[in-house]
């Protein structure tokens, strides 16, 4: 019995650590799972990761460059990945609305992400702006570019934007290309 609740605490400690943001990037990194939950913590995501996809939820785990990683990939990479809750499947555009974006917000940001893989992968920042500036004001774009840096969707490389860890967390990048090309 008192094995159960260790691990029963162990898996609160968990959807804590995964859920509730502690810093401005959602999600935890692999060696923090560790100093909390102890050695056997990919176990224990394991088995939280099977009662969230009942959910509709995920973790995914995303290294700092964007490559998704799977739990039976080396400890050393895991430990530096950062492991995040998101959902399983895609959402409609009503219930986008309903996370806290405008749609101002989402049409820049598809415009930015569009412009780095049109720019395979690398996209100079004045070029994005002025592509913005057409069609929101300086301040917006300014203000939007910011934030979807902050929130780790893209990320400045130099004088140059790329996408961030986020992106590839959670968008299907081959989808939405597809989908660009098709539209």
């Amino acid at each position: 019995m008192e094995q159960e609740e260790k691990i029963r605490s162990k898996v609160a400690r968990a959807v804590q650590l995964l859920l509730f943001k502690s810093h401005r990037i959602p999600g935890v990194k692999g060696w923090e799972l560790k100093k909390n939950l102890g050695p056997g913590y990919l176990s224990i995501i394991k088995f939280l990761n099977t009662r969230f996809q009942e959910l509709g939820l995920t973790i995914k785990i995303v290294s700092d460059d964007g490559n998704e990683l799977s739990m039976s990939d080396d400890e050393s990479k895991l430990s530096t990945a950062r492991f995040y809750v998101t959902l399983k499947d895609e959402l409609s555009l009503t219930a986008v609305k309903t996370l806290g974006w405008s749609i101002d917000e989402i049409a820049g940001l598809a415009v930015v992400i569009s412009t780095i893989i049109s720019h395979k992968g690398s996209a100079p920042v004045r070029e994005v702006e002025e592509i913005l500036k057409k069609k929101f004001p300086e301040w917006k774009v300014k203000l939007n570019l910011a934030r979807y840096i902050r929130r780790g969707y893209i990320a400045e490389d130099g004088e140059n934007l790329v996408l961030g860890w986020r992106t590839f967390a959670e968008l299907d990048v081959e989808k939405f290309i597809h989908y660009i090309l098709s539209a």
